[in-house]
């Protein structure tokens, strides 16, 4: 087999291990005049031909068949391609070959740093390629890089998951406290159904039998409810839901706060100020951390971070919005704090999140309108 000459994410060890299945022994090396950039915007690098520059990076001298197959795999999800080139290795110039990304619509940023990558990036990125390469013998390259998104996303909700909330009455569990014996992949895409062959210890004492659970792998997601306090207004959004329809909801269009995926790389907050632009084209300030929360628990990893915000709620908030790329078709209603306590007494508005922060609101509301009577 050629050798490979890797510059980038896969210099990462971990990264590597995992990409490729096996020890594969690697010693530094140089393609000369070429320097590696970030891609301007991106969460990767580019390589690019420059007189009197210097790519350091190293040489994966033997990889096995095995090796390579993944490594294509992995590459290929993204674009990339091989491309045959010259490296200084111990000294000598040898014949190598190298994956480099699809340049259209890419930009060189400033110079690339493995380091800055590996703190900022690589946790998720080792998350994400775990899963990459779990699904090989069953999808195409070409299927990963499709649901690449939900993937990431995914990847970011285990990271968040490492936050675990404190154990002051429910049990501190340790790791031996649950026994995995088989994990299987039913089914993936934007979302994926895993199913679990274990025993976990029992109140009681000892390890019950051995149980069959599923659970539908999601993202974590934000719920936010925009609050006016100066018109004493709050604004929600409607949209047809598939959840109710499958369940036979002769009524699927459902009054909700905004919501949305948390994507790879994101904060929840961040997260909560892309999706009020998306969905309603509003601004927030002043965003109050309600609560963070599993809504199903019993059969779904969905995890929620549930916030209030203070924002300008006149007339013109209400109209027409979402990504039309997504397939979002969302209309916003302005409505009075009143009004949108009638509905929730009436039972038309039926979301557990909204019902959450609309209770919060309705706790947190006269200091709101307290302090903003006090700062005019």
């Amino acid at each position: 087999m050629e050798p490979i000459f890797l510059y980038g994410t896969l210099c990462h060890d971990m990264l590597r291990a995992i990409v490729i299945g096996e020890e594969a022994g690697t010693r530094p090396a140089r393609l000369m005049d070429h320097a590696v950039h970030w891609a301007q915007g991106e969460s990767f690098p580019l390589i690019l031909a420059r007189e009197g520059g210097c790519a350091e990076g190293l040489l994966l001298a033997d990889p096995s068949a095995a090796a390579l197959a993944r490594m294509d795999y992995y590459e290929g999800a993204f674009g990339y391609r091989l491309e045959t080139v010259q490296v200084l290795d111990e000294g000598q110039l040898r014949r190598a070959c190298m994956y480099v990304p699809p340049q259209a619509g890419l930009r060189p940023g400033a110079p690339w740093d493995l380091a800055d990558w590996a703190e900022r990036w690589g946790p998720l990125s080792c998350l994400a390629a775990e899963e990459i390469m779990t699904d090989m013998d069953r999808r195409s390259s070409k299927a990963v890089a499709r649901r690449f998104g939900p993937l990431r996303a995914r990847a970011q909700a285990r990271l968040n998951a490492r936050q675990t909330a404190p154990t002051t009455l429910r049990r501190n569990a340790r790791e031996e406290d649950i026994r995995l014996r088989r994990r299987s992949l039913v089914y993936s895409a934007f979302f994926s159904v895993e199913e679990y062959e274990l025993t976990h210890d029992r109140f009681a004492g000892g390890h019950g039998a051995e149980l069959n659970r599923a659970a539908f792998v999601s993202g974590d997601a934000i719920t936010v409810l925009p609050y006016d306090p100066v018109r004493d207004r709050v604004l929600l959004v409607e949209q047809f839901r598939a959840g109710p329809y499958a369940r036979g909801d002769a009524q699927p269009w459902l009054l909700e706060a905004i919501a949305g995926r948390i994507d790879g790389g994101e904060s929840p907050e961040e997260a909560v100020l892309r999706e009020a632009q998306e969905e309603a084209g509003i601004s927030l300030r002043d965003l109050q951390l309600v609560g963070q929360y599993y809504p199903t628990p019993g059969a779904k990893t969905e995890y929620l971070f549930g916030y209030l915000a203070t924002a300008d709620l006149p007339d013109e908030a209400a109209g027409l919005g979402g990504l039309e790329g997504e397939g979002e078709d969302i209309r916003a209603h302005v409505i009075s704090f009143d009004r949108a306590m009638e509905l929730l007494e009436s039972g038309e508005i039926n979301v557990g999140p909204l019902i959450i922060l609309l209770l919060y609101l309705a706790r947190q509301r006269e200091s709101l309108r307290a302090g903003m009577a006090g700062a005019g």
